[in-house]
């Protein structure tokens, strides 16, 4: 940490450079987490579920036995499809909501492409989970009895490219969502269809339903581009990384009489709760979700409603014991990024001002549905009202399509990522054809409403540029060598933040409680699973810079049970860090003034001339005269001072902060290997709730920006579907020894609602890294990798094809 930054306003502990609340907790070992917690020992007679999962890419299952498997020692229980219990269950899509708010089964997200099974004989992806799941007392028992099954399969035709898999003709993979195609219908939850002169168009204007696949409209296009002066076409193709999460999903699911309790490792226990409940038809006072800690998520846990829930419910229910069901290594690959081909045209005037741009997106949903619409509808739209409203003539068109790879799930950046590298390469071939610094095009162009230069992006460049030394950006292929055979270049992206208050108004209201015991220690129920941002921290920070209570006074409440917690605040983003804050401030001024009320007539004065600082109650102009909390209730009645809160985020438009990142990178010509030699990642959070936090973020999002940059992708073969490197080997993550000079640099230039007025950074960090990246390496060869992960092999064919064109 550079411990560089400064708050524009001092506080005590929010904004400051401080150890994790949990740190110390989390080191030696106390912390408990789904592992710690899932042991026979704790659950005694617990039996593991195993499910059969399918060998081919796409096939149904024609018949089965079960005769051999149920003879395997140890086995207690098979179900099956066909079992009553599992085919009353409804269809569902396991992404009702994106993790933030509670959805009811009417209300998902994605009404329309109710595409999962609890278990189903029709399996969509190699490794998909088919209709079979046993339990046992032991694992090994459980797998052989589901190698002892005998299945007869059909198999079916399979799409590993979308653009094939759209074709017209083409066999269909989910003819009960869509019978003609395996083009995914549009789902209007996702958010309207806008054709609008206004830039700002989406979250309050009036909307103009549009075409299916055409997200935003306005303007005249065909007329901007035969205007413009400078016309530019680029594609572009994002891979299929996935989160890479060490902690595996898994539950425990137990019924007493007609009660369920599940423990889990789902950071939204209430929406999964509502789940079980929606799926179950089962009253949510007979369902407990508890959740401690969770091992990271990256977005995995937004597509929370896992069949696994429900057949391991059901097996629990069927054998009268505990079940627990866990993914191994290989099955925690189940869901990916959303590949993305797309290709974008941009005109401009000679001046640099853009008149219009296209763009196209063909999306591989993969086997489901998953956050696809979110991906390729909600985020485009997002981005055309809060970053190019100064552009006049737009349209964004595009298509999420089944394939027979891994499901497109929710992962860190969802969307952004993809249109980010897309939408800069554009901008970056515009800004090179007229002649211009690619840092002033985009000052010319960006923002969340129609004056340009938008500050809070203006700042950040600069900020940026200074740090990376952008005075030595040359034209691309003109560096000089470095030992002989190595180019440099430099290179950034920029992004708007998202996850302000406003944009997060469909959690509804959060809900606090503050206890204050006799003893002036603090209990501070603020309800989030942390899965590792140090939102918690944030909490008790605020927590204490209002209350007046030194820190470590203060216990945050760190596991999620529907018993007894209020609504859980899910850690979508770095939100929660600022979130659950606001609501926090609010209890504790009510606390607070609840003891100085109090105090008042011991101190001989009123409230007014009152305040509270390290736990000590003190009067303003006599600061030597006062009590502590605890000499104040101590002597009372003992009874706990208790604040609750159940209130909104603050709704003001306040528009977006943004961010960028800029990279040098150093290429070997001769072996194609490049290397990133430093990274600058810039963000203006608004209000930076904990710097420590803050960079901690720009840093570590780095693991995922490099290596989706860099090396991670799922690898198929061809011929027959299957997936080649589920395995922490072949699937190539970044380690600390790949990691270069990194230089977190967080800001407070734009300023949104409310006390703090923050805006979440955990996603858009790594953002930008892609792009970036590539922009430099263009900087340095003079060739473009416009694909991601940018490996030696594409770099090496990028010049010889580049030598022979010339």
């Amino acid at each position: 940490m550079n411990k560089g930054f400064k708050p524009r306003v001092g506080r005590k502990y929010i904004g400051s450079y401080r150890p994790r609340m949990d740190g110390l907790e989390k080191a030696s070992g106390e912390t408990e987490y789904i592992d710690d917690i899932a042991l026979k020992n704790k659950f005694p007679g617990m039996l593991y579920a195993k499910i059969l999962t399918s060998p081919y890419p796409h096939a149904r299952i024609k018949s089965f036995d079960l005769s051999r498997a149920e003879k395997i020692p140890g086995v207690k229980a098979i179900l099956t499809y066909k079992d009553p219990e599992v085919a009353s269950l409804r269809p569902f899509s396991d992404s009702w909501t994106d993790g933030a708010n509670n959805a009811s089964y009417d209300s998902m997200w994605q009404p329309l492409t109710k595409d999962r099974r609890a278990l189903s004989d029709h399996v969509c992806w190699v490794g998909d989970d088919a209709g079979i799941v046993v339990a046992a007392k032991t694992e090994e028992s459980a797998e052989q009895a589901l190698r002892s099954l005998d299945i007869e399969w059909e198999q079916l035709p399979f799409f590993l490219d979308p653009r094939e898999a759209m074709k017209p003709g083409s066999p269909v993979i989910h003819p009960e969502i869509n019978p003609d195609s395996n083009i995914l219908p549009w789902n209007p939850s996702c958010g309207p269809h806008i054709e609008s002169d206004e830039a700002t168009t989406f979250g309050g204007a009036e909307v103009e339903e549009l075409p299916p696949h055409i997200v935003a409209e306005r303007g005249d296009l065909e007329k901007a581009f035969g205007e413009s002066d400078v016309v530019v076409e680029t594609t572009s193709k994002y891979s299929n990384p996935t989160q890479g999460v060490l902690d595996n999903w898994c539950c425990v699911a137990k019924w007493e009489n007609d009660n369920l309790t599940v423990w889990s490792n789902s950071y939204q226990p209430n929406q999964t709760r509502l789940f079980y409940s929606e799926m179950f038809q089962m009253p949510m006072n007979k369902i407990r979700l508890i959740s401690p800690y969770v091992g990271g998520s990256h977005g995995r846990g937004d597509s929370g409603e896992r069949p696994f829930f429900l057949y391991t419910a059901l097996l629990a229910k069927k054998t009268g014991r505990p079940v627990k069901f866990k993914h191994t290594r290989r099955q925690t690959f189940c869901d990916t990024r959303t590949e993305q081909y797309a290709y974008c045209k941009a005109g401009a005037g000679k001046d640099g001002k853009i008149n219009g741009i296209y763009i196209k997106i063909i999306g591989n949903s993969g086997a489901y549905s998953g956050h696809t619409m979110s991906c390729l509808h909600l985020i485009p739209l997002e981005y055309v009202e809060v970053s190019m409203a100064p552009i006049p003539n737009l349209k964004v068109e595009t298509y999420g399509v089944y394939t027979n790879k891994l499901s497109s799930s929710c992962m860190r950046a969802i969307g952004n990522i993809e249109l980010n590298f897309l939408i800069v390469l554009g901008m970056d071939k515009l800004a090179e054809k007229l002649g211009m610094d690619p840092i002033e095009l985009t000052l010319k162009n960006f923002g969340d409403n129609k004056a340009v230069p938008n500050k809070s992006l203006e700042g950040v460049l600069r900020e940026g540029a200074e740090k990376i030394g952008w005075g030595r950006w040359h034209k691309p292929g003109e560096g000089r060598l470095y030992n002989g055979t190595k180019k440099r270049g430099i290179g950034f992206s920029f992004h708007n933040g998202w996850h302000t208050s406003w944009q997060e108004l469909r959690r509804g209201p959060m809900q606090v409680i503050i206890r204050i015991n006799p003893d002036g220690t603090v209990q501070l129920d603020a309800p989030t699973v942390e899965t590792g941002p140090g939102s918690n921290s944030c909490c008790i920070f605020a927590c204490s810079d209002t209350l007046g209570v030194p820190v470590e006074d203060i216990r945050w409440i760190s596991t999620m049970d529907t018993e007894i917690s209020g609504k859980d605040q899910v850690q979508t983003d770095s939100a929660v860090s600022h979130i659950l804050p606001e609501g926090i401030h609010a209890a504790a001024l009510e606390a607070k003034r609840k003891l100085l009320d109090l105090a008042a007539p011991k101190l001989g004065f009123k409230a007014e001339d009152l305040d509270i600082e390290d736990g000590r109650i003190y009067v303003k102009k006599e600061k030597q005269k006062g009590m502590t909390i605890k000499e104040l209730l101590w002597k009372g009645d003992l009874i706990p001072i208790v604040t609750s809160v159940s209130m909104k985020l603050p709704g003001d438009a306040t528009g977006v902060p943004f961010m960028a990142a800029f990279a040098e990178v150093e290429v070997d010509t001769e072996t194609g290997q490049p290397e990133v030699l430093k990274l600058v990642v810039v963000s203006d959070c608004g209000t930076v709730m904990y710097a420590t936090g803050a960079e901690a973020q720009q840093i570590g999002g780095q693991c995922m920006g490099l290596g989706e940059t860099l090396t991670e992708e799922i690898i198929y073969d061809e011929a027959t579907g299957v997936p080649l490197n589920f395995n922490f080997i072949d699937y190539k993550m970044p380690t600390m020894a790949d990691f270069p000079e990194i230089e977190p640099v967080p800001m407070e230039i734009w300023k949104g609602a409310g006390e703090y007025g923050a805006c979440g950074i955990g996603e858009p960090v790594l953002c930008c890294t892609p792009r970036a990246v590539a922009n430099a390496v263009y900087n340095a060869l003079g060739v473009r990798i416009d694909s991601v992960p940018i490996t030696p092999d594409k770099i090496i064919n990028a010049l010889n094809s580049n030598l022979r064109s010339e």
